[in-house]
């Protein structure tokens, strides 16, 4: 049965933390943060099981999603099956249900898999694999085993190393997605070996530095640091060591000695990282015969990993402590947008994160991936009548864009029409015509008309005139040029139907119509420049014969009233005279005869 205990020891080691970063760095998964944080940690005894056979003995363990897989060991010296036994790695199983912690789950007794030195879980395909370490089939060095990770049956022997060389122990970085082999050879020289998920070798290092007398039993990741347990040795003191190596640089960076309460013979045989800081050591504990639980939680920094597509990024980073919160800032590239954001694989709402996303209470490692996609592009297209235009128009989505025109001489703008619909008042746009915040393509078309024209008609006497002009267009300005033949000199100009009183001497030469608005006329006379002294001379030569003709009148008027008076003299003598003979009764009819 598992029981607890409450037992306690310390581990007086420390950790040399080394950065350094190769020509290609290598990706590091969260990791123990401080050196310090390993001066003193506290050891608890979580549980222990005893074995289920009664020469059995623990041998490696690994991690799964739901269990603490542990392999233990029937014999060295026969066929006999060994015995995988899963223990509950959480407080629920896989369904959910509630569970105690580290207690058996099952156990699957099916076939010999040798020594079985150590052990990894690979999450992607589901398999832990099984190094056997010296087998006692020949046939069987350079092999693992695969077990399914959730039945723990066997599924196949992989060849993974050639007959020299011993598969002592085996990790699987989620990180990097690859193998780590601890090899041994028959010099009992040490070395890791890298490789795919195939088993195919990418690179390798040796433990160079590193006592024979030491045997290497397992070992676990954490982040760039692989921390190997070795076996007790009398000139160590009679404890387990910890060797670690940095994966990033290919040596050993320290050794410490690994202290945990005593509980009689006892050897320290699997480590694993449960989480990040989480250490557990597997324990063989010799009388009674059974499997101790030892864990450690030391303070883990974490990294975030980022990704970017046309744009830059705050950058990963990772030296993140645990519980922090870490803010990654994102930008497009110029005429990019923000199109997709995951967090560890999971779509997000790019509207909630626009420019930026923070990890809050950070606990593990993040990946952080965003893409900007280009930003739409949309064409202006455009024609004209009777004018010039500016070519289709490329804009992006939510820019502005402007469109230039002019007319041809002598034309205006009748219609602008965006996408088919009229403008109100183009006479507004007469240039340009901006589109503001485009959000899909657009055509514009502009058509102008021909600005009416007016006739300028024009005549001349005794000179020469510019010629009537039929067709002079509105707003313009024309200017009539006119001169007199030779001994002439302007008399007068008529414009539009009336004569000019002044004449002032600007307009001698020609006459400017201005703006025109409508049709003009104008006629222009000139006259001979002797004309005024001939017309002066016959004036006075009029006036001469006027005053002598008035003379003989007034000397026949004068005549006429003499006669004229003695008639009348005549003719009142006469009646005078009859008068007085009527008084007397004179018969006057022969009076004044012969």
């Amino acid at each position: 049965m598992l029981y607890l205990k409450g037992k306690k020891a310390s581990l007086a080691a420390v950790f040399l933390l080394i950065l350094v970063l190769l020509a290609k760095p290598v990706d590091t998964s969260a990791k123990i943060k401080e050196v310090s944080a390993l001066e003193n940690p506290q050891w608890t005894i979580v549980g222990q099981v005893g074995v289920t056979q009664e020469e059995s003995w623990l041998q490696s363990m690994c991690v799964t999603e739901n269990y603490i897989v542990c392999f233990e060991n029937t014999s060295n010296n026969d066929d006999d099956p060994d015995t995988l036994l899963a223990f509950y790695k959480n407080d629920y199983d896989e369904n959910g249900n509630p569970v105690e912690r580290y207690s058996l789950a099952k156990t699957v007794t099916e076939r010999d898999y040798e020594h079985g030195n150590g052990m990894t879980y690979n999450p992607n395909t589901n398999e832990i694999v099984i190094a056997p370490s010296k087998p006692r089939n020949k046939e069987n060095m350079g092999v693992v085993y695969k077990v399914d990770g959730t039945t723990l049956e066997y599924k196949e022997t992989v060849t993974v190393a050639d007959s020299n060389m011993r598969i002592e122990a085996v990790d699987y970085d989620t990180e990097t997605g690859q193998y780590i082999l601890l090899e041994k050879d028959k010099s009992l020289n040490y070395k890791f070996v890298f490789t795919d998920e195939n088993f195919q070798e990418l690179y390798s290092f040796d433990m160079t530095g590193i006592s024979k007398k030491v045997v290497c039993q397992d070992f676990t990741t954490s982040g760039d640091y692989m921390l190997v347990l070795t076996t007790p040795q009398d000139d160590l003191g009679g404890v387990s060591g910890l060797l670690v190596y940095s994966k990033s640089q290919g040596t050993q960076l320290a050794y410490y000695r690994l202290h945990i309460d005593e509980m009689g013979p006892q050897e320290a045989e699997s480590i694993a990282e449960i989480s990040p800081g989480h250490i557990l050591v597997a324990v063989a504990v010799k009388d009674p015969r059974s499997i101790a639980f030892f864990e450690t939680e030391l303070q883990a920094v974490f990294k975030v990993t980022t990704s970017v597509e046309n744009g830059d990024v705050t950058g990963g980073h990772d030296e993140l402590d645990e519980g922090s919160n870490y803010t990654v800032a994102y930008n497009p590239d110029e005429d990019y947008e923000l199109s997709a954001l995951s967090i560890d694989g999971v779509p997000q709402d790019i509207a909630v994160y626009p420019t930026s996303y923070t990890f809050e209470n950070l606990s593990s490692d993040h990946t952080l991936d965003v893409i900007f996609t280009e930003i739409p592009k949309f064409d202006i297209t455009t024609s004209v009548t009777n004018g010039f235009i500016d070519d289709t128009l490329t804009v992006r989505r939510d820019k502005d864009g402007t469109i230039s025109y002019r007319p041809k001489e002598h034309y205006e703008i009748d219609q602008i029409l965006i996408d088919g619909v009229p403008v109100e008042n183009p006479q507004d746009y007469e240039k340009s015509y901006d589109f503001i915040n485009v959000q899909g393509p657009h055509n514009i078309e502009v058509q102008y008309k021909e600005i009416p024209s007016y006739t300028i008609t024009t005549q001349v006497v005794n000179g020469t005139i510019t010629k009537t002009q039929p067709k002079v267009y509105r707003d313009e300005d024309f200017t009539v040029e006119y001169q007199p033949l030779d001994d002439y000199e302007l008399s007068y100009i008529k414009v539009d139907g009336t004569w000019m009183q002044e004449m002032p001497e600007n307009i001698m030469d020609d006459y400017a119509f201005q703006n025109i608005q409508g049709p003009h006329e104008i006629l222009v006379v000139y006259q001979w420049k002797y004309m005024p002294y001939i017309v002066f001379g016959a004036l006075w030569m009029l006036a001469l014969i006027c005053g002598i003709i008035y003379g003989f009148y007034v000397l026949y008027t004068e005549r006429r009233r003499r006669e004229e008076e003695m008639l009348r003299r005549r003719v009142e003598d006469r009646l005078r005279l009859q008068r007085e003979l009527q008084k007397r009764n004179i018969d006057i009819s022969s009076y004044g005869k012969k």
